[in-house]
Formats: structure tokens, C-alpha cells, sequence
């Protein structure tokens, strides 16, 4: 496969693992506290990168690179999945993915700070109004209809964090990447073991399960196991090193609809006008910045 169509291929993996992981982390915790479904798919998920980074003979990480690397998976794989696990037990998937797009757009305003270093060329400072834009578009989200506060306020503050930690990470891991360390599934399982033993040193005091294991909940590890783990994270770092930081997060754009479409139907949630507007503003921001950050 040609560099650019393998992107291009990585790109709509991506979109397709993470856009459909919203509704399995939903199934999940279920069963799972957050720390335990972190640990349970990031354990597993190591394992298999570990396996499969052995069959293609790649060199694994050490020192200060390998620490590092496990840095980036403690802040994306414990911080930012488990965050989201907690949200989504009083958020409806569709609105964490909406939520989850603004990684995308934290990606881009760090890029106009030159935070993924020189190499790397800047993002247009315009996108900073891309920036204002979704956050009304997160205030209209949370906007009470009913002059209460919406129950949801806790969890969409996770959600920010969240995507705070994610793009935070992404930054170390392109500069760690660049560092010429050559093994992509080393590297992931490297990221997934550092991120797994944090969530196991968390489950001793949050526990690993709140309710007995279903049927659903263990179909909702595995598909988030192997597709949106190894899968979904291998995509993301072949397209991180690949493109520019804000063009790389411009899954942000559909992953949200991805999200909404199979919350609606598979879950039957709610889809008021509010979140539509809400949803609306948001993703239109996230637009914004991808346009002006790949134009230039």
C-alpha cells in the first residue's frame, strides 16, 4: 500500500474505531467501573500488540523513551478513556462524542503555540476562533432547558478533561515519535501497558466491577479490545505521524455523527432540538479550524 492511500486507510479506521466506541463504552459500564474497563482493555489490548509486534521482529522501546511512551498512555489511555467511561454513566454517547471532538480542535490551538516542535508547521492563529466557537457550542450543549441544572454538568466537565488529557498526549507522542524510534505496535504496547497498570494501581481503591459480568458487557471489552484499541490507537498514530496535528484530529468531525446515529438507534437516546444546535455549533467550529489549518 502507497504512504498516502495507507493514511488515508488509517484515517477512516480511525473513524469508523473511535466514532462506534462511545456506544461499547456505554455497554461496558455497565459491568465495569471505569478504571476496571480501562485496565481490562488496555491490559488485553497490550498483550496483543505485544504479540503482534514480536511476529513482525520489531525493537521495543527502553529508558526514557519507553518511559515516556508509557507517559502517553497513562494520560490517553487511563486519564482520558477512563474520564469518559465515568461520563458516560450520566452523558448519552452521542453527546461524549460531540464533546470528543473538541480534541480536535485543542490539537489544532496547540499546534498554532508550535507545541509539537519546529518541524512541524503552525497552525493559522485564525483557528482560535474555532476555538470560542466550540465552547458556545459545549455552553449550549449544557444550556438548562428547564431552568434546573442539568444533571449531566459532572460529566461533561470529565469530558473537557478528557479531551484536555488526549490532546495533551498526542503532543508528547508525536515528539516521542520523533524521536526515530521505529515499531508501531511496540511502541502501542508500550503506551497500553503504562496506561493498564495505572488503571490497576486506581481499581485497588475504585474496584474492577460494580456489577456481575453480562453477555453484553463482555462482547462491549472485546470489540473495544481489539477494533477501537489496537486497531483504533495503531490507525491514530500512523495518521499523527503522517499529517500536520490539526488535519490528523479532523476525525473529530464525523466521529460525533458516527456516535449520535448509533446512540439513537442501538440505544434509542434521546435526540432533542437542543442537542442538534448544540451539536451543530460545535461540529461547525471543529470545521472551521480543519479548513483554515490545512488551507494555511
Amino acid at each position: 500500500m502507497q504512504p498516502k492511500s495507507r493514511t488515508w486507510f488509517a484515517f477512516f479506521t480511525v473513524i469508523a474505531a473511535w466514532g462506534s466506541s462511545y456506544l461499547f463504552i456505554r455497554l461496558a459500564v455497565a459491568s465495569f467501573t471505569p478504571v476496571g474497563l480501562v485496565m481490562t482493555r488496555f491490559g488485553l489490548a497490550s498483550v496483543v500488540c505485544a504479540l503482534i509486534a514480536v511476529a513482525r521482529q520489531e525493537r521495543f522501546p527502553r529508558g526514557v523513551v519507553a518511559l515516556r511512551f508509557a507517559i502517553v498512555g497513562m494520560m490517553m489511555m487511563t486519564g482520558s478513556n477512563a474520564l469518559t467511561a465515568f461520563a458516560q454513566g450520566s452523558v448519552s454517547s452521542g453527546v461524549t462524542g460531540v464533546m470528543h471532538s473538541l480534541g480536535s480542535v485543542w490539537l489544532a490551538a496547540l499546534g498554532s503555540l508550535g507545541a509539537f516542535g519546529a518541524d512541524v508547521p503552525r497552525t493559522p492563529r485564525r483557528a482560535w476562533w474555532g476555538v470560542a466557537f466550540g465552547v458556545g457550542g459545549v455552553v449550549l450543549l449544557l444550556w438548562p432547558s428547564d431552568g434546573q441544572v442539568r444533571g449531566e454538568v459532572i460529566g461533561i466537565a470529565a469530558l473537557l478533561l478528557a479531551t484536555f488529557l488526549f490532546a495533551g498526549a498526542s503532543v508528547l507522542q508525536r515528539r516521542t515519535q520523533a524521536l526515530g524510534v521505529n515499531g508501531l505496535f511496540s511502541q502501542l504496547s508500550v503506551q497500553m501497558a503504562g496506561g493498564a497498570a495505572l488503571a490497576g494501581l486506581l481499581s485497588l481503591h475504585f474496584g474492577v466491577l460494580h456489577s456481575p459480568l453480562t453477555p453484553t458487557s463482555l462482547g462491549a471489552i472485546g470489540v473495544l479490545t481489539v477494533f477501537a484499541s489496537v486497531a483504533g490507537f495503531a490507525a491514530f498514530a500512523v495518521v499523527l505521524k503522517d499529517w500536520p496535528p490539526a488535519r490528523a484530529g479532523s476525525f473529530g468531525v464525523v466521529n460525533p455523527v458516527v456516535a449520535v446515529m448509533l446512540g439513537v438507534i442501538v440505544l434509542g437516546e434521546p435526540l432533542t432540538l437542543q442537542m442538534v444546535l448544540g451539536a451543530v455549533v460545535t461540529l461547525g467550529a471543529v470545521a472551521w479550524v480543519q479548513r483554515v489549518s490545512i488551507r494555511g
